[in-house]
C-alpha cells in the first residue's frame, strides 16, 4: 500500500481495489502503519461526493459550519452562521444538531437555513441532524431538506440501539434524492460515527461473545456507509470520551486511523477534531491533529464559534482554526463554495480572504 501511495497513479491503483477490501482488513493494516504512514496513503487516495459543492477534491479542504444553540433560538442560530460564512466555512454543509427532535423544530431549523441559503444565493447544503425517522417524516410534509442524516454504528446491535436498519438508511436515502435538490450531484446522506459507539450500548460482542475491539467495529460502520453511497461522513473522534480515548495522543492517532480506513473503504471521509472536557486532552492536540489531517487529504473537518460547543459542550476546532491550516498548507474549499466567495468580494484570487472580511 506504501508502495502505491508513492506512485504517481497511487490514487487509481488503490481506487480499484477499494470495493474488495472489508473493513476488518483496513482496520487490522491500519493497526501496524506509523502515523506517517497512515497520513501518506490517506494523502494518495481521493474520494469525492457532491451536492451543491463537491467536496473530497485533491488540494482541498472543506468545513462544516456547525451553529449549534442551547434551545435552538434562531437569532442564536443565524449569528453563528453568518460568523462562519464570513471566515470562509460552511462549504461541507451548515448543519445544526438540534436541542430537540421534535418534527416542528427541526422543520422551523431547515426552513431557517434554508431561506439564509436562498437569499444569499450559497452553494452548500443544509441539514439538521435529527433522527432519519423525524426527517423521512419532513419530507413527507414538504420540508426543505438537503440532506438526510443519521448516526450509525458497526454492529447490527448498535444500530439497533440508534433506531435504524439498512433497510431505513436505504429508504431516507431515497426519499432525499426523490427531491432532487442537488446542482452539481446526488449524494444525500450524511453518517456520523465514531469509536466506542457499540461498547457504550453493549453491542460489541463477536464470535462466542468475545469483544471485537473499537477499531474494528468503526471500520465496519464505514462498511454500512459506503453502501449508501454518502456526501458526508464524520468520526467524531474524540466526542464519547476518555473511557473510549483516554488523552490527545489516543485521540490523535484515532483520527488517522478512522480517516485512513473511511478513505480505503470509498468514502469521502470527515473528521470532528474535538474532545470533552474530562479527557486528558486541550487544544494543542487539536491543532495538531488538525494539521495532520489536512496534509493527510481530510475532506472537511467540523467549525463551531470559538472551537465550543455551547450546545453539545464539547471542544472542536474554530473558523480561524481552518482559515488557518487552509493558508498553513495551501489548500482552498470547495471549488463551487470558492467562486461564490470571490464572486461576493470576500476572497481574493489565491483564495485569502479580504481585507474587507
Amino acid at each position: 500500500m506504501l508502495e502505491s501511495a508513492s506512485r504517481d497513479d497511487g490514487a487509481r491503483r488503490i481506487a480499484e481495489v477499494s470495493a474488495g477490501i472489508t473493513p476488518e482488513m483496513a482496520a487490522a493494516v491500519s493497526k501496524i502503519m506509523r502515523n506517517q504512514d497512515l497520513i501518506a496513503v490517506g494523502a494518495a487516495m481521493h474520494v469525492s461526493a457532491a451536492f451543491r459543492t463537491t467536496i473530497g477534491g485533491k488540494g482541498t479542504l472543506a468545513t462544516r459550519l456547525q451553529p449549534n444553540h442551547p434551545t435552538d433560538d434562531p437569532r442564536g442560530v443565524a449569528a453563528a452562521v453568518l460568523d462562519g460564512l464570513l471566515l470562509g466555512c460552511g462549504d461541507a454543509v451548515i448543519g445544526i444538531n438540534p436541542a430537540t427532535d421534535s418534527p416542528e423544530a427541526t422543520g422551523d431549523l431547515l426552513k431557517l437555513l434554508d431561506s439564509i441559503r436562498s437569499r444569499y444565493d450559497i452553494p452548500t447544503q443544509s441539514c439538521v441532524l435529527s433522527h432519519i425517522t423525524t426527517t423521512i417524516g419532513l419530507i413527507e410534509r414538504g420540508a426543505p431538506v438537503d440532506l438526510t442524516f443519521q448516526s450509525i454504528a458497526g454492529t447490527e446491535g448498535a444500530n439497533s440501539a440508534f433506531g435504524v436498519d439498512i433497510a431505513l438508511l436505504r429508504e431516507g436515502r431515497d426519499a432525499t434524492r426523490a427531491l432532487r435538490r442537488g446542482t452539481v450531484g446526488d449524494n444525500v446522506m450524511y453518517l456520523e460515527t465514531g469509536q466506542g459507539s457499540a461498547l457504550s450500548s453493549r453491542a460489541h460482542l463477536g464470535a462466542g461473545g468475545k469483544p471485537v475491539d473499537q477499531q474494528t467495529l468503526e471500520a465496519r460502520a464505514y462498511a454500512v456507509a459506503r453502501d449508501l453511497e454518502p456526501f458526508l461522513v464524520n468520526t467524531v473522534v474524540g466526542f464519547i470520551g476518555p473511557e473510549y480515548l483516554y488523552d490527545g495522543k489516543q485521540i490523535v492517532r484515532a483520527g488517522l486511523e478512522d480517516h485512513f480506513c473511511g478513505k480505503l473503504l470509498g468514502l469521502p471521509m470527515g473528521v470532528d477534531v474535538c474532545y470533552t472536557n474530562h479527557a486528558e486532552a486541550d487544544q494543542n492536540d487539536m491543532d495538531t491533529l488538525l494539521i495532520l489531517l489536512a496534509a493527510a487529504g481530510v475532506a472537511f473537518v467540523i467549525t463551531v464559534p470559538g472551537a465550543d460547543d455551547v450546545m453539545l459542550g464539547y471542544q472542536s476546532l474554530s473558523f480561524h482554526d481552518v482559515l488557518q491550516a487552509r493558508r498553513t498548507l495551501g489548500l482552498r474549499p470547495a471549488p463551487e463554495f470558492e467562486q461564490w466567495l470571490h464572486a461576493i468580494g470576500m476572497v481574493d484570487d489565491d483564495g485569502r480572504l479580504t481585507p474587507s472580511t
